[in-house]
């Protein structure tokens, strides 16, 4: 009986080595295969993000956005607004004539 849990150990250690072996392979495989694509995404976060070499840290070349400066407010709305009256008023007092 022995003899059979020894065998019995001996496969369970050469599947676990096994699959050790093809998860070693699949990664490396990703590896190779998405080089390219990864080298070039790294490129154009480098472009968009530059590094301050002296800090350490990374800069933004624009400002995230924010809430405020992407809507208007009701003011600019409402003045926006008038003006498109004002030019429809003046273009028809032009026609008239």
């Amino acid at each position: 009986m022995e003899k059979g849990a020894s065998r019995a150990r001996q496969n369970a250690m050469r599947s676990g080595l096994v699959v050790v072996g093809a998860i070693a392979f699949g990664y490396l495989s990703f590896q190779v295969g998405f080089k390219p694509f990864v080298d070039r995404a790294q490129e154009a976060m480098d472009r968009t993000l530059p590094v301050d070499r002296e800090a350490g840290q990374q800069e933004e070349r624009w400002p995230p956005p924010s809430d405020t400066t992407n809507s208007l407010s009701q003011d600019d709305e409402d003045l926006g607004r008038r003006r498109e009256a004002e030019n429809m008023r003046k273009s028809g007092s032009n026609n008239v004539r």
